[in-house]
């Protein structure tokens, strides 16, 4: 699953990550900077993507379908550009870092573990868009609870979780929408395996094959929204448990 080349640049997107955290926590970078400096590594990103990928052909130039920024982290870019640019409301904010911590935290991770970039090479221009940005991702991901920018309630656990589901679903419309002929889209992997051979995200019943194709896949959703439920939950409950002892228990003064 991980080559040699996969396992070095792993080792570097760690050190970014601590590096960048670090800083942010260290020097208690606000908000509003660190808005600006993931707004710069999201023009980074995408030119790289763009001009690296887009294909000239018969007179035109198109980016191929799976290149546009319609999976869970890369959504985050109009995220960070709307919070930076465009929002006024301070329950607003509150609301989307929220949903940014989990999905940010562990969706970058996952990317960076399970790349869907090919080939892993140096001389692959898109390596260094697609593991620069996801570790950047990380990094805010974790940026949000060190700097204590939101308080983790069940309430901000609910929308996350409704905002997340409503992505969900609405993926497998953009699937259909994008995919073209031998094409096959497959944003937030609602379609099929972000790779193939894994252990859990399958279209099979505990290791059996079954008789229909679509129970597979249904049953296959019912793992990855099972699966998204409980890392969102592993992320908010430290919160969640702390909030309530001190409910219970509180410091006098």
């Amino acid at each position: 699953m991980f080559s040699t080349m996969h396992l070095l640049i792993l080792v570097f997107c760690v050190i970014l990550i601590a590096t960048i955290t670090v800083y942010a926590v260290k020097k208690r970078v606000p908000l509003k900077s660190m808005l600006s400096f993931m707004v710069g590594v999201t023009i980074y990103g995408e030119l790289i993507k763009v001009f690296s990928r887009i294909v000239v052909a018969d007179g035109a130039a198109l980016l191929p379908v799976e290149f546009l920024p319609l999976h869970l982290c890369s959504i985050q870019i109009f995220v960070l550009w709307f919070l930076r640019f465009f929002n006024k409301s301070a329950s607003t904010e509150k609301a989307i870092l929220a949903f940014m911590y989990p999905t940010m935290l562990v969706g970058g991770a996952a990317a960076l573990l399970i790349a869907t970039v090919t080939p892993i090479s140096l001389s692959n221009p898109e390596i260094y868009e697609y593991f620069v940005y996801h570790a950047a991702v990380v990094a805010f991901g974790l940026y949000i609870p060190l700097t204590k920018q939101v308080d983790f309630t069940w309430k901000r656990l609910g929308l996350t979780m409704a905002i997340l589901s409503i992505l969900f679903f609405f993926s497998i419309y953009f699937n259909a929408m994008f995919s073209q002929g031998a094409f096959r889209a497959n944003f937030f992997y609602s379609s099929f395996p972000p790779m193939p051979g894994l252990p859990y995200l399958n279209f099979t019943f505990f290791g059996q094959t079954l008789a229909v194709e679509k129970l597979g896949w249904m049953w296959y959703l019912a793992k990855l929204v099972f699966l998204g439920f409980v890392v969102v939950m592993a992320c908010y409950a430290p919160f969640l448990i702390r909030a309530e002892r001190e409910k219970r228990h509180p410091k006098t003064r």
